[in-house]
């Protein structure tokens, strides 16, 4: 995706009659190529004039462990670069992007990379709630201090996904004339203001990406005479800065998506935090410093030596459906020490 992957052979930009054709030419190649494998365009708003690239979905479940080799043969590209899950070559003179997706996420994926930086820009509201909105669903990623102990997926249901961050989903259907209908439509949630946008209150990694957008920067030249957008106070516009504030509204909207909102992904939720109760709690009366001090191994030998303990539960009898940590909180502190002297004794 960028359209820059095949500058070395000729490739251009197209105007939009051209696209399209070479667009439809494309995807009748590759439903032929393989035949019920789903692909499908990344939508544009109607009125953009030229492009870079040719961005299409393929459904990636199905497809054989030969395709790439069997577009080769088809298209005859001069090159063709595999980058990560985006293969691009060119044909008729424009690259063309295949971004090759499991068949659960293509919807979701459609709408997110339709329109430009529009998935981009209702993910900055995603993320003020605490969320990861991305090409392969609605994420909650919990957090002990910084550490992530578990990824949450919420939904990829593009209508309810819509409804949580506070846009029309009926609205985006109709599809965008224009560059500035786009806008109009991201800065339309209730939850919408201004400063979460702007460059300097983005994280580093997240700023020099988007500065080099032309949509993205477009967007913040359009929002910057607009005050009447700002219609939500959020607790703090850099939502990497943690504050007692910013982590009470987290709070509140993950109680209000797990309990109220999205009720059907609350097991999974209350399953992710318990385990990492678990192991926290395990992690008081297992730990390096304790198997050391009764083993008295060190460096590498220790860490052999607590994998085998955790592979075969200290050779102990146990329940089979307990995991390590939770067999471990089952001992009493004392009767640990004695289960690590006895494996010890039998070990190797």
């Amino acid at each position: 995706m960028g359209g820059n992957a095949m500058k070395h052979v000729g490739v251009t930009r197209q105007p939009a009659a051209a696209y399209q054709a070479i667009t439809a030419a494309t995807i009748d190649k590759l439903r032929a190529l393989f035949p019920g494998i789903g692909c499908q365009p990344i939508l544009a708003y109607g009125q953009k004039e030229s492009f870079g690239d040719s961005d299409i979905l393929i459904e990636s479940t199905h497809l054989p462990l030969d395709w790439i080799e069997q577009v080769k043969a088809a298209f005859a590209p001069q090159d063709l670069i595999v980058n990560g899950d985006v293969v691009s070559f060119d044909f008729r003179l424009m690259q063309i992007d295949l971004i090759t997706t499991p068949a659960e996420e293509m919807a979701f994926a459609a709408s997110y990379y339709a329109f430009n930086d529009l998935g981009n820009l209702m993910g900055r509201i995603a993320h003020k709630m605490g969320l990861k909105y991305g090409h392969d669903g609605l994420w909650k990623l919990l957090r002990d201090n910084d550490q992530v102990f578990a990824e949450i997926l919420i939904t990829r249901d593009v209508a309810k996904t819509f409804a949580l961050l506070g846009y029309d989903h009926a609205r985006y259907l109709q599809g965008f004339d224009t560059l500035e209908d786009v806008f109009e439509f991201a800065a339309s949630t209730p939850y919408f203001h201004r400063q979460i946008y702007l460059l300097d209150n983005r994280n580093a990694a997240s700023r020099v990406r988007d500065a080099k957008r032309p949509s993205y920067t477009a967007f913040l030249a359009w929002i910057a005479d607009k005050p009447q957008l700002d219609r939500y106070v959020w607790s703090a516009w850099d939502g990497g800065k943690k504050s007692p504030e910013r982590d009470a509204e987290r709070a509140d909207w993950e109680q209000r998506i797990f309990s109220d909102i999205f009720p059907e992904a609350r097991p999974q939720y209350l399953a992710a935090i318990e385990e990492h109760d678990t192991h926290k709690r395990a992690k008081v009366v297992w730990n390096g410093a304790i198997v050391a001090a009764h083993t008295g191994y060190q460096g590498r030998e220790l860490g052999e030596f607590m994998a085998a303990c955790r592979a075969g539960f200290l050779g102990a009898p146990h329940d089979a459906a307990l995991s390590f940590e939770q067999w471990v909180l089952t001992l009493a502190p004392d009767a640990i020490g004695a289960h690590l002297r006895a494996y010890q004794r039998s070990w190797r």
